[in-house]
Protein backbone atom coordinates (compact mmCIF):
# COMPACT_ATOMS: atom_id res chain seq x y z
CA UNK A 1 0.00 0.00 0.00
CA UNK A 2 1.63 3.35 -0.85
CA UNK A 3 1.79 6.25 1.55
CA UNK A 4 -0.94 8.22 -0.05
CA UNK A 5 -3.36 5.35 -0.03
CA UNK A 6 -2.39 4.63 3.87
CA UNK A 7 -3.70 8.53 4.08
CA UNK A 8 -7.07 7.88 2.41
CA UNK A 9 -7.92 4.63 4.23
CA UNK A 10 -7.16 6.36 7.73
CA UNK A 11 -9.38 9.32 6.19
CA UNK A 12 -12.37 7.37 5.26
CA UNK A 13 -11.58 3.81 6.88
CA UNK A 14 -12.53 1.87 3.48
CA UNK A 15 -9.89 0.23 2.54
CA UNK A 16 -11.90 -2.09 0.05
CA UNK A 17 -12.58 0.60 -2.35
CA UNK A 18 -8.51 1.47 -2.25
CA UNK A 19 -8.76 -2.17 -3.73
CA UNK A 20 -11.19 -2.32 -6.58
CA UNK A 21 -9.90 1.26 -7.97
CA UNK A 22 -6.34 -0.44 -7.40
CA UNK A 23 -7.44 -3.36 -10.05
CA UNK A 24 -8.44 -0.52 -12.42
CA UNK A 25 -5.79 1.08 -12.52
CA UNK A 26 -3.64 -1.48 -13.25
CA UNK A 27 -6.01 -2.40 -16.48
CA UNK A 28 -5.89 0.82 -17.41
CA UNK A 29 -1.83 1.37 -17.45
CA UNK A 30 -1.40 -1.42 -19.74
CA UNK A 31 1.51 -1.09 -22.57
CA UNK A 32 3.49 2.18 -23.27
CA UNK A 33 1.14 4.93 -21.47
CA UNK A 34 3.57 5.05 -17.84
CA UNK A 35 6.82 5.18 -19.34
CA UNK A 36 5.38 7.52 -21.99
CA UNK A 37 4.58 10.03 -18.90
CA UNK A 38 7.86 9.20 -16.59
CA UNK A 39 9.58 9.58 -19.65
CA UNK A 40 12.57 12.64 -18.76
CA UNK A 41 11.67 12.39 -15.09
CA UNK A 42 14.05 9.78 -12.67
CA UNK A 43 12.19 6.58 -12.03
CA UNK A 44 12.33 6.60 -8.14
CA UNK A 45 10.62 10.22 -8.40
CA UNK A 46 8.10 9.45 -10.64
CA UNK A 47 7.51 6.15 -8.47
CA UNK A 48 7.21 8.39 -5.00
CA UNK A 49 5.62 11.20 -6.40
CA UNK A 50 3.24 9.66 -8.90
CA UNK A 51 -0.83 10.50 -7.63
CA UNK A 52 -2.91 7.83 -7.02
CA UNK A 53 -6.47 7.24 -9.42
CA UNK A 54 -8.43 8.69 -7.26
CA UNK A 55 -10.88 11.02 -9.26
CA UNK A 56 -14.28 9.51 -10.73
CA UNK A 57 -16.35 9.97 -13.64
CA UNK A 58 -18.38 12.55 -11.45
CA UNK A 59 -15.19 13.90 -10.51
CA UNK A 60 -14.03 14.73 -13.89
CA UNK A 61 -17.81 15.85 -14.56
CA UNK A 62 -17.41 18.08 -11.94
CA UNK A 63 -14.01 19.50 -12.94
CA UNK A 64 -15.67 20.56 -16.72
CA UNK A 65 -18.40 22.00 -15.29
CA UNK A 66 -16.81 24.09 -12.62
CA UNK A 67 -14.40 25.67 -15.17
CA UNK A 68 -16.71 26.23 -17.79
CA UNK A 69 -19.62 27.86 -15.66
CA UNK A 70 -17.52 30.51 -14.33
CA UNK A 71 -17.04 34.13 -15.22
CA UNK A 72 -17.38 33.41 -18.91
CA UNK A 73 -21.41 32.66 -18.62
CA UNK A 74 -21.53 36.15 -16.03
CA UNK A 75 -19.49 38.50 -18.30
CA UNK A 76 -18.76 37.29 -21.88
CA UNK A 77 -22.28 38.07 -23.09
CA UNK A 78 -21.43 41.76 -23.30
CA UNK A 79 -18.25 41.04 -25.67
CA UNK A 80 -20.40 38.21 -27.88
CA UNK A 81 -23.18 41.09 -27.86
CA UNK A 82 -20.90 44.48 -28.83
CA UNK A 83 -19.33 42.11 -31.74
CA UNK A 84 -22.91 40.82 -32.83
CA UNK A 85 -25.08 42.83 -35.39
CA UNK A 86 -28.37 41.36 -33.27
CA UNK A 87 -29.39 39.36 -30.29
CA UNK A 88 -30.31 36.60 -32.55
CA UNK A 89 -27.32 36.82 -34.33
CA UNK A 90 -25.41 36.35 -30.85
CA UNK A 91 -27.22 33.64 -29.50
CA UNK A 92 -26.23 31.74 -32.55
CA UNK A 93 -22.61 32.99 -31.85
CA UNK A 94 -23.46 30.88 -28.41
CA UNK A 95 -24.70 27.61 -30.51
CA UNK A 96 -21.57 27.74 -32.85
CA UNK A 97 -18.93 28.24 -29.79
CA UNK A 98 -20.88 25.43 -27.74
CA UNK A 99 -20.72 22.94 -31.07
CA UNK A 100 -17.62 23.61 -31.81
CA UNK A 101 -16.05 23.39 -28.14
CA UNK A 102 -18.37 20.14 -28.81
CA UNK A 103 -16.23 18.63 -31.46
CA UNK A 104 -13.02 19.74 -29.63
CA UNK A 105 -14.15 17.68 -26.26
CA UNK A 106 -14.33 14.96 -28.35
CA UNK A 107 -11.52 15.40 -30.03
CA UNK A 108 -9.69 15.19 -26.81
CA UNK A 109 -11.54 12.95 -25.30
CA UNK A 110 -10.28 10.54 -27.82
CA UNK A 111 -6.74 11.63 -27.30
CA UNK A 112 -7.25 11.80 -23.65
CA UNK A 113 -8.97 7.55 -23.59
CA UNK A 114 -5.82 6.42 -25.66
CA UNK A 115 -3.17 8.52 -24.04
CA UNK A 116 -4.14 8.84 -19.99
CA UNK A 117 -1.04 11.04 -19.18
CA UNK A 118 -1.22 14.07 -16.43
CA UNK A 119 -0.66 17.06 -18.56
CA UNK A 120 -3.06 16.46 -21.16
CA UNK A 121 -2.00 18.68 -24.47
CA UNK A 122 1.72 19.09 -23.38
CA UNK A 123 1.59 14.94 -23.67
CA UNK A 124 0.25 14.90 -26.81
CA UNK A 125 1.87 17.46 -28.63
CA UNK A 126 5.20 15.99 -27.27
CA UNK A 127 3.62 11.93 -28.65
CA UNK A 128 3.03 13.68 -31.76
CA UNK A 129 5.49 16.46 -32.61
CA UNK A 130 8.08 16.44 -30.12
CA UNK A 131 9.64 18.30 -27.45
CA UNK A 132 10.05 21.88 -28.91
CA UNK A 133 6.28 21.98 -29.17
CA UNK A 134 5.44 20.33 -25.99
CA UNK A 135 8.25 22.71 -24.38
CA UNK A 136 6.17 25.96 -26.14
CA UNK A 137 2.75 24.75 -25.24
CA UNK A 138 3.77 24.21 -21.68
CA UNK A 139 5.66 27.79 -21.85
CA UNK A 140 2.37 29.56 -23.37
CA UNK A 141 0.18 28.00 -20.63
CA UNK A 142 1.82 28.48 -17.69
CA UNK A 143 3.09 32.11 -18.31
CA UNK A 144 0.07 33.16 -20.43
CA UNK A 145 -3.13 31.56 -20.50
CA UNK A 146 -3.93 30.17 -17.32
CA UNK A 147 -2.74 33.16 -15.57
CA UNK A 148 -4.61 35.14 -17.62
CA UNK A 149 -7.91 33.38 -17.42
CA UNK A 150 -7.15 33.43 -13.84
CA UNK A 151 -6.86 37.08 -13.61
CA UNK A 152 -10.08 37.60 -15.57
CA UNK A 153 -12.03 35.71 -13.19
CA UNK A 154 -10.66 37.36 -10.51
CA UNK A 155 -11.61 40.81 -11.74
CA UNK A 156 -15.22 39.03 -12.59
CA UNK A 157 -15.36 38.63 -9.16
CA UNK A 158 -14.46 42.13 -8.00
CA UNK A 159 -16.50 44.30 -10.47
CA UNK A 160 -19.63 41.79 -9.66
CA UNK A 161 -19.17 42.92 -5.83
CA UNK A 162 -18.55 46.41 -6.78
CA UNK A 163 -21.43 46.67 -8.90
CA UNK A 164 -23.35 46.68 -5.30
CA UNK A 165 -21.20 47.68 -2.84
CA UNK A 166 -21.26 51.47 -4.54
CA UNK A 167 -23.32 53.90 -6.71
CA UNK A 168 -20.73 54.88 -8.54
CA UNK A 169 -17.99 52.76 -10.19
CA UNK A 170 -15.24 52.23 -7.85
CA UNK A 171 -11.95 53.19 -8.32
CA UNK A 172 -9.02 51.00 -10.67
CA UNK A 173 -6.91 50.51 -7.90
CA UNK A 174 -9.65 49.02 -5.29
CA UNK A 175 -10.90 46.71 -8.19
CA UNK A 176 -7.58 44.90 -8.55
CA UNK A 177 -6.83 44.88 -4.79
CA UNK A 178 -10.41 43.35 -4.39
CA UNK A 179 -9.12 41.06 -6.86
CA UNK A 180 -5.95 39.93 -5.80
CA UNK A 181 -7.05 39.12 -2.76
CA UNK A 182 -9.88 37.09 -4.17
CA UNK A 183 -7.30 35.30 -6.16
CA UNK A 184 -4.92 34.42 -3.13
CA UNK A 185 -7.19 33.21 -0.77
CA UNK A 186 -8.68 30.77 -3.12
CA UNK A 187 -4.97 29.77 -4.19
CA UNK A 188 -4.43 29.25 -0.20
CA UNK A 189 -7.58 26.89 0.27
CA UNK A 190 -6.89 24.98 -3.32
CA UNK A 191 -2.84 24.30 -1.48
CA UNK A 192 -3.61 21.80 0.89
CA UNK A 193 -5.13 18.71 -1.11
CA UNK A 194 -6.53 16.99 -3.92
CA UNK A 195 -9.59 15.65 -1.96
CA UNK A 196 -10.38 19.13 -0.47
CA UNK A 197 -10.25 20.80 -3.60
CA UNK A 198 -12.50 17.86 -5.24
CA UNK A 199 -14.67 18.78 -2.52
CA UNK A 200 -14.49 22.29 -3.08
CA UNK A 201 -15.62 21.76 -7.37
CA UNK A 202 -18.44 19.79 -6.54
CA UNK A 203 -19.97 22.27 -4.18
CA UNK A 204 -18.72 25.04 -6.32
CA UNK A 205 -20.75 22.99 -9.23
CA UNK A 206 -23.94 23.36 -7.51
CA UNK A 207 -23.93 26.53 -6.62
CA UNK A 208 -23.18 27.27 -10.13
CA UNK A 209 -26.05 25.47 -11.67
CA UNK A 210 -28.14 27.09 -8.99
CA UNK A 211 -27.06 30.37 -10.40
CA UNK A 212 -27.60 29.57 -14.06
CA UNK A 213 -30.89 28.38 -12.49
CA UNK A 214 -31.95 31.35 -11.11
CA UNK A 215 -31.29 33.75 -14.18
CA UNK A 216 -32.99 31.23 -16.50
CA UNK A 217 -36.25 31.41 -13.76
CA UNK A 218 -35.93 35.38 -13.44
CA UNK A 219 -36.21 35.17 -18.21
CA UNK A 220 -39.16 32.57 -17.32
CA UNK A 221 -40.79 35.33 -15.05
CA UNK A 222 -40.96 38.01 -16.99
CA UNK A 223 -42.47 36.21 -20.34
CA UNK A 224 -45.30 34.76 -17.78
CA UNK A 225 -45.61 38.36 -16.04
CA UNK A 226 -45.80 39.83 -19.66
CA UNK A 227 -48.63 37.16 -20.81
CA UNK A 228 -50.51 37.92 -17.85
CA UNK A 229 -49.67 41.47 -17.65
CA UNK A 230 -48.67 43.87 -20.45
CA UNK A 231 -48.22 46.22 -18.12
CA UNK A 232 -46.02 44.31 -15.26
CA UNK A 233 -43.53 45.66 -13.73
CA UNK A 234 -42.06 42.30 -13.60
CA UNK A 235 -41.98 41.82 -17.49
CA UNK A 236 -38.01 42.92 -17.68
CA UNK A 237 -36.96 45.34 -20.31
CA UNK A 238 -39.64 45.83 -23.33
CA UNK A 239 -37.00 45.30 -26.07
CA UNK A 240 -37.33 41.70 -26.03
CA UNK A 241 -41.06 41.62 -27.23
CA UNK A 242 -41.11 45.00 -28.65
CA UNK A 243 -38.09 44.71 -31.26
CA UNK A 244 -37.22 41.97 -33.67
CA UNK A 245 -34.41 39.75 -32.27
CA UNK A 246 -32.44 39.36 -35.99
CA UNK A 247 -32.87 42.94 -36.65
CA UNK A 248 -30.09 45.22 -37.14
CA UNK A 249 -28.78 47.60 -34.79
CA UNK A 250 -25.61 49.47 -33.77
CA UNK A 251 -23.30 48.41 -31.02
CA UNK A 252 -20.99 49.56 -28.80
CA UNK A 253 -17.47 47.60 -29.08
CA UNK A 254 -14.38 49.41 -26.52
CA UNK A 255 -15.71 52.30 -26.85
CA UNK A 256 -16.42 52.63 -30.85
CA UNK A 257 -19.94 52.28 -32.21
CA UNK A 258 -20.56 50.21 -35.22
CA UNK A 259 -22.50 50.74 -37.70
CA UNK A 260 -23.28 47.11 -39.01
CA UNK A 261 -25.22 48.29 -42.34
CA UNK A 262 -22.17 51.09 -43.43
CA UNK A 263 -18.80 48.07 -42.68
CA UNK A 264 -17.24 46.33 -45.23
CA UNK A 265 -17.56 41.81 -45.12
CA UNK A 266 -13.94 41.64 -43.85
CA UNK A 267 -14.69 43.91 -41.18
CA UNK A 268 -17.64 42.13 -40.32
CA UNK A 269 -15.89 38.78 -40.40
CA UNK A 270 -13.64 40.35 -37.65
CA UNK A 271 -16.15 41.33 -35.25
CA UNK A 272 -17.87 37.72 -35.61
CA UNK A 273 -14.30 36.26 -34.48
CA UNK A 274 -13.65 38.53 -31.90
CA UNK A 275 -17.40 37.85 -30.68
CA UNK A 276 -16.79 33.77 -31.38
CA UNK A 277 -13.39 33.78 -29.31
CA UNK A 278 -15.90 35.63 -26.10
CA UNK A 279 -18.27 32.73 -26.58
CA UNK A 280 -14.82 29.84 -26.55
CA UNK A 281 -13.66 31.42 -23.82
CA UNK A 282 -16.52 31.01 -21.59
CA UNK A 283 -16.82 27.26 -23.00
CA UNK A 284 -12.81 27.06 -22.41
CA UNK A 285 -12.36 24.77 -20.11
CA UNK A 286 -13.21 21.53 -21.77
CA UNK A 287 -10.13 20.20 -22.26
CA UNK A 288 -8.73 20.18 -18.61
CA UNK A 289 -10.15 16.92 -17.25
CA UNK A 290 -7.20 15.66 -19.64
CA UNK A 291 -4.55 17.27 -17.77
CA UNK A 292 -5.14 14.89 -14.72
CA UNK A 293 -5.91 12.00 -16.99
CA UNK A 294 -3.68 9.66 -15.30
CA UNK A 295 -5.58 10.06 -11.80
CA UNK A 296 -8.96 9.18 -13.39
CA UNK A 297 -10.28 5.59 -12.47
CA UNK A 298 -10.50 4.04 -16.06
CA UNK A 299 -9.91 6.98 -18.20
CA UNK A 300 -11.14 4.93 -21.38
CA UNK A 301 -14.54 5.57 -20.36
CA UNK A 302 -15.19 7.56 -17.50
CA UNK A 303 -13.30 10.76 -19.73
CA UNK A 304 -15.67 10.07 -22.69
CA UNK A 305 -18.92 9.96 -20.33
CA UNK A 306 -17.65 12.91 -18.59
CA UNK A 307 -17.10 15.22 -21.56
CA UNK A 308 -20.28 14.77 -23.16
CA UNK A 309 -22.11 15.26 -20.12
CA UNK A 310 -20.63 17.88 -19.01
CA UNK A 311 -20.82 19.80 -22.87
CA UNK A 312 -24.49 18.84 -23.17
CA UNK A 313 -24.82 20.61 -19.27
CA UNK A 314 -23.14 23.41 -20.39
CA UNK A 315 -24.30 24.57 -24.04
CA UNK A 316 -28.00 24.10 -23.15
CA UNK A 317 -26.98 26.19 -20.14
CA UNK A 318 -25.19 29.27 -21.89
CA UNK A 319 -28.10 29.40 -24.61
CA UNK A 320 -30.71 29.72 -21.90
CA UNK A 321 -28.72 32.46 -19.77
CA UNK A 322 -28.18 34.50 -22.70
CA UNK A 323 -32.14 34.06 -23.92
CA UNK A 324 -32.71 35.51 -20.28
CA UNK A 325 -30.48 38.20 -20.08
CA UNK A 326 -32.18 39.55 -23.28
CA UNK A 327 -34.91 39.30 -21.25
CA UNK A 328 -34.12 41.25 -18.13
CA UNK A 329 -31.98 44.03 -20.18
CA UNK A 330 -32.37 46.96 -22.33
CA UNK A 331 -30.53 45.58 -25.59
CA UNK A 332 -28.14 48.84 -25.59
CA UNK A 333 -26.93 47.20 -21.51
CA UNK A 334 -25.66 44.04 -22.78
CA UNK A 335 -22.47 45.61 -23.96
CA UNK A 336 -21.67 48.09 -21.16
CA UNK A 337 -20.84 46.33 -18.21
CA UNK A 338 -18.91 42.86 -17.26
CA UNK A 339 -21.42 42.44 -14.32
CA UNK A 340 -24.61 41.42 -16.68
CA UNK A 341 -25.79 38.39 -14.27
CA UNK A 342 -25.84 41.20 -11.65
CA UNK A 343 -27.75 44.03 -13.91
CA UNK A 344 -30.16 41.26 -14.74
CA UNK A 345 -31.62 40.46 -11.40
CA UNK A 346 -31.47 44.06 -10.13
CA UNK A 347 -33.70 45.10 -13.13
CA UNK A 348 -35.69 42.61 -12.66
CA UNK A 349 -36.23 42.51 -8.28
CA UNK A 350 -34.08 45.23 -7.65
CA UNK A 351 -30.59 46.14 -5.21
CA UNK A 352 -31.44 42.80 -2.81
CA UNK A 353 -31.74 40.37 -5.37
CA UNK A 354 -28.80 41.79 -7.57
CA UNK A 355 -26.84 41.28 -4.21
CA UNK A 356 -27.57 37.64 -3.86
CA UNK A 357 -26.76 36.81 -7.59
CA UNK A 358 -23.60 39.09 -7.07
CA UNK A 359 -22.95 36.53 -4.21
CA UNK A 360 -23.26 33.53 -6.60
CA UNK A 361 -21.28 34.64 -9.18
CA UNK A 362 -18.78 35.18 -7.39
CA UNK A 363 -18.73 31.65 -5.33
CA UNK A 364 -19.09 30.54 -9.54
CA UNK A 365 -15.95 32.43 -10.30
CA UNK A 366 -14.20 31.14 -7.42
CA UNK A 367 -15.03 27.74 -8.05
CA UNK A 368 -13.43 28.43 -11.58
CA UNK A 369 -10.38 29.37 -10.13
CA UNK A 370 -10.11 26.24 -8.06
CA UNK A 371 -10.28 24.25 -11.19
CA UNK A 372 -8.32 26.36 -13.03
CA UNK A 373 -5.20 26.18 -10.05
CA UNK A 374 -5.91 22.56 -9.88
CA UNK A 375 -5.16 22.20 -13.27
CA UNK A 376 -2.50 24.33 -14.05
CA UNK A 377 -0.42 22.80 -11.04
CA UNK A 378 -0.87 19.92 -12.51
CA UNK A 379 0.38 21.27 -16.18
CA UNK A 380 3.59 22.20 -13.53
CA UNK A 381 4.13 19.50 -12.31
CA UNK A 382 3.81 17.70 -15.88
CA UNK A 383 6.49 20.29 -17.30
CA UNK A 384 8.78 20.14 -14.32
CA UNK A 385 8.47 15.98 -15.19
CA UNK A 386 9.65 16.95 -18.68
CA UNK A 387 12.62 19.50 -17.21
CA UNK A 388 10.83 22.14 -19.23
CA UNK A 389 10.55 23.65 -15.74
CA UNK A 390 13.19 23.31 -12.35
CA UNK A 391 12.65 20.20 -10.57
CA UNK A 392 11.62 21.90 -7.37
CA UNK A 393 8.16 22.48 -9.37
CA UNK A 394 7.40 19.15 -9.43
CA UNK A 395 7.54 18.58 -5.47
CA UNK A 396 4.42 17.90 -3.99
CA UNK A 397 3.45 19.34 -0.10
CA UNK A 398 5.12 21.25 2.17
CA UNK A 399 8.86 21.68 2.22
CA UNK A 400 10.20 19.13 4.16
CA UNK A 401 13.91 20.08 6.50
CA UNK A 402 16.21 17.63 8.54
CA UNK A 403 15.75 13.73 8.50
CA UNK A 404 11.86 12.51 7.68
CA UNK A 405 10.19 10.67 10.01
CA UNK A 406 9.85 6.45 9.10
CA UNK A 407 6.06 6.59 8.29
CA UNK A 408 6.85 9.46 5.57
CA UNK A 409 8.94 7.21 3.66
CA UNK A 410 7.94 6.05 0.38
CA UNK A 411 9.20 2.19 -0.62
CA UNK A 412 7.24 -0.36 -2.51
CA UNK A 413 9.84 -2.77 -1.83
CA UNK A 414 8.07 -6.29 -0.70
CA UNK A 415 9.88 -6.74 2.18
CA UNK A 416 8.70 -3.13 3.45
CA UNK A 417 5.73 -3.81 6.65
CA UNK A 418 2.42 -1.97 5.45
CA UNK A 419 2.49 1.68 6.25
CA UNK A 420 0.25 2.46 9.33
CA UNK A 421 -2.74 5.57 9.14
CA UNK A 422 -1.37 8.21 9.90
CA UNK A 423 -3.49 10.78 11.62
CA UNK A 424 -3.68 13.34 8.85
CA UNK A 425 -4.29 16.13 11.12
CA UNK A 426 -0.46 16.65 11.94
CA UNK A 427 1.67 14.18 9.08
CA UNK A 428 2.34 16.57 6.42
CA UNK A 429 1.97 13.82 3.71
CA UNK A 430 -1.99 14.87 4.18
CA UNK A 431 -1.12 18.22 1.82
CA UNK A 432 -0.56 16.80 -1.44
CA UNK A 433 -1.08 19.65 -3.64
CA UNK A 434 1.65 21.04 -5.66
CA UNK A 435 2.51 24.05 -3.44
CA UNK A 436 5.73 25.44 -5.22
CA UNK A 437 4.00 25.33 -8.85
CA UNK A 438 0.94 26.88 -7.61
CA UNK A 439 3.15 29.91 -6.04
CA UNK A 440 4.74 30.10 -9.62
CA UNK A 441 1.24 30.28 -11.04
CA UNK A 442 -0.32 32.65 -8.34
CA UNK A 443 2.80 35.23 -8.44
CA UNK A 444 2.27 35.23 -12.56
CA UNK A 445 -1.54 36.40 -12.06
CA UNK A 446 -1.02 38.55 -9.53
CA UNK A 447 1.02 39.85 -12.22
CA UNK A 448 -1.47 39.90 -14.92
CA UNK A 449 -4.46 41.25 -12.10
CA UNK A 450 -2.63 44.50 -11.76
CA UNK A 451 -1.83 45.10 -15.29
CA UNK A 452 -4.57 44.09 -17.46
CA UNK A 453 -7.88 44.71 -18.48
CA UNK A 454 -10.83 42.21 -18.99
CA UNK A 455 -11.24 42.27 -22.66
CA UNK A 456 -7.41 42.55 -23.92
CA UNK A 457 -7.01 39.32 -21.59
CA UNK A 458 -9.83 37.49 -23.07
CA UNK A 459 -8.59 38.14 -26.69
CA UNK A 460 -4.95 37.19 -25.69
CA UNK A 461 -6.40 34.24 -24.28
CA UNK A 462 -8.34 33.37 -26.42
CA UNK A 463 -6.00 33.27 -29.34
CA UNK A 464 -3.36 31.72 -27.54
CA UNK A 465 -5.68 28.34 -26.76
CA UNK A 466 -6.90 27.79 -29.97
CA UNK A 467 -2.97 27.91 -31.52
CA UNK A 468 -2.70 24.78 -30.09
CA UNK A 469 -6.00 23.19 -29.55
CA UNK A 470 -6.52 23.22 -33.20
CA UNK A 471 -2.65 21.93 -33.22
CA UNK A 472 -3.68 19.17 -30.91
CA UNK A 473 -6.39 18.12 -33.03
CA UNK A 474 -4.19 18.10 -35.99
CA UNK A 475 -1.77 15.59 -34.38
CA UNK A 476 -5.13 13.62 -33.75
CA UNK A 477 -5.64 13.45 -37.41
CA UNK A 478 -1.52 12.22 -37.77
CA UNK A 479 -2.19 9.60 -35.39
CA UNK A 480 -5.31 8.16 -37.15
CA UNK A 481 -2.74 7.72 -39.77
CA UNK A 482 0.91 7.18 -38.16
CA UNK A 483 -0.91 4.80 -34.85
CA UNK A 484 -3.91 3.47 -36.25
CA UNK A 485 -3.25 0.32 -33.99
CA UNK A 486 -3.02 2.60 -31.06
CA UNK A 487 -5.89 1.40 -28.42
CA UNK A 488 -8.44 3.82 -28.36
CA UNK A 489 -11.30 3.33 -26.58
CA UNK A 490 -12.97 6.03 -27.62
CA UNK A 491 -13.13 7.10 -31.30
CA UNK A 492 -15.48 10.30 -32.92
CA UNK A 493 -16.77 10.06 -36.20
CA UNK A 494 -13.01 11.67 -38.38
CA UNK A 495 -15.65 14.97 -39.29
CA UNK A 496 -15.67 15.94 -35.58
CA UNK A 497 -11.83 16.94 -35.68
CA UNK A 498 -11.82 18.24 -38.85
CA UNK A 499 -14.14 20.86 -38.99
CA UNK A 500 -12.84 21.52 -35.49
CA UNK A 501 -9.76 22.41 -37.29
CA UNK A 502 -11.13 24.20 -40.23
CA UNK A 503 -13.19 26.65 -38.02
CA UNK A 504 -10.70 27.21 -35.99
CA UNK A 505 -8.11 28.25 -38.10
CA UNK A 506 -9.87 30.37 -39.85
CA UNK A 507 -10.94 32.13 -36.41
CA UNK A 508 -7.16 32.43 -35.53
CA UNK A 509 -6.30 33.98 -38.67
CA UNK A 510 -8.89 36.17 -38.76
CA UNK A 511 -8.52 37.27 -35.19
CA UNK A 512 -5.06 38.15 -35.15
CA UNK A 513 -5.03 40.20 -37.80
CA UNK A 514 -8.25 42.22 -36.09
CA UNK A 515 -5.70 42.07 -33.02
CA UNK A 516 -2.55 43.10 -33.58
CA UNK A 517 -1.51 43.92 -29.94
CA UNK A 518 -2.24 40.54 -28.52
CA UNK A 519 -1.14 38.99 -31.67
CA UNK A 520 2.26 40.37 -31.65
CA UNK A 521 2.57 39.99 -27.61
CA UNK A 522 1.22 35.80 -28.38
CA UNK A 523 4.05 36.18 -31.47
CA UNK A 524 7.19 37.14 -28.80
CA UNK A 525 6.22 34.29 -26.05
CA UNK A 526 6.56 32.05 -28.57
CA UNK A 527 9.73 33.85 -30.12
CA UNK A 528 11.23 33.59 -26.49
CA UNK A 529 9.89 29.90 -26.07
CA UNK A 530 11.49 28.92 -29.03
CA UNK A 531 15.22 30.35 -27.89
CA UNK A 532 14.28 28.88 -24.27
CA UNK A 533 13.98 25.61 -25.96
CA UNK A 534 17.11 25.69 -27.82
CA UNK A 535 19.20 26.84 -25.50
CA UNK A 536 17.95 24.14 -22.89
CA UNK A 537 18.87 21.16 -26.04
Amino acid sequence: MTQQQAVAVNASGDTSRWGREEEVSRKADVGERQPLLQRGASASSSRADQPAKQLSTRHAFAVLVSLQIGSGIFASPAQVDSNAPSPGAALLVWVLGGILSWAGASSFAELGAALPLNGGMQEYLHHVYGDTTAFLMAWIYIVGVKPSSMAIQSIVIAESIGSISSANPLAAWKLKLMAALAFVAMVAINSINTRTTMRLSESFTAFKIVTVVLIVLGGVTAVIAHTIDSNSSFSGAEDWYSKDWFHTRPTISEGHIIDWSSISTWERYGHYSAAIYAGLWAYDGWDNANVVASEIIDPGRSLPKAIKAAMAVVLSCYELVNIAYYILLPWDMMSSTNAVAVQAAKSLLGRPAGIIITLLVAISCAGSITSNVFAVGRLIVAASQRHYFPSLFYKRGLPQFGKKRRHDRVDDSPSEQPIPAVNISTNTSFIDAPIYANVLSASITLIYISTGSFRALLTFVGMAEWVFYVSTVIGLIILRRREPNLPRPYRPSLLLPIAFVVVGSLVIIRSAMFAPIQSGVLAGLLAVGTLVSKLRG
